[in-house]
This record gives structure tokens, sequence and C-alpha cells, in this order.
């Protein structure tokens, strides 16, 4: 059984020389949905 997996990948932080970085991956079951997750970067300025 051959499965394709996608992995997310995301970073936040200042960077090596400026201070810490934090580096995260992680991959989701589909048919297991997280209700409320979403892209942080479409949100409004208002929800944020």
């Amino acid at each position: 059984m051959m499965t394709d997996l996608v992995c997310g990948v995301d970073e936040a932080g200042r960077g090596p020389l400026a201070g810490a970085v934090f580096a995260a991956a992680v991959i989701l079951d589909p048919k297991n949905p997280i209700t409320g997750l979403a892209d942080s970067k479409k949100l409004s300025e208002k929800k944020t």
C-alpha cells in the first residue's frame, strides 16, 4: 500500500543572528480535520 503524505513546515523568530528561531512540521489527517484551523496570514487585521 502506497500513501502520499504532505508535511507542512513553518518557522517563527528573528533569525539566528538576532535571537531564537522555532520551527515545526506537522502531518494532519485529512479524515479528521481540526475545526477552526486556518492559515493565520489569511486573517484580517481585526481578527489577529
